[in-house]
């Protein structure tokens, strides 16, 4: 058999539902976490993904990473 063969059959004839998905929310893991965020459908995750609260602490540890070496 080859690709692209007779035997296919276009989607219509498929019998697939025809409704629509609508989406109220969609989810994100956090890299440094494993959380899950929710955030709206048109909105993006953040990129990298990580969540806010682990953001707030990479930025505190560098801080304080930072305050040690001017020292």
């Amino acid at each position: 058999m080859t690709h692209g063969s007779g035997n296919t059959q276009p989607s219509y004839d498929l019998d697939l539902p025809t409704r629509l998905v609508t989406w109220t929310s969609v989810q994100w893991l956090c890299l440094v976490c494993g959380g899950a965020e929710e955030i709206a459908p048109e909105e993006e995750a953040p990129t990298p993904p990580i969540c806010p609260s682990c953001h707030q602490l990479a930025v505190a540890e560098a801080l304080v990473t930072l305050s040690a070496v001017r020292r």
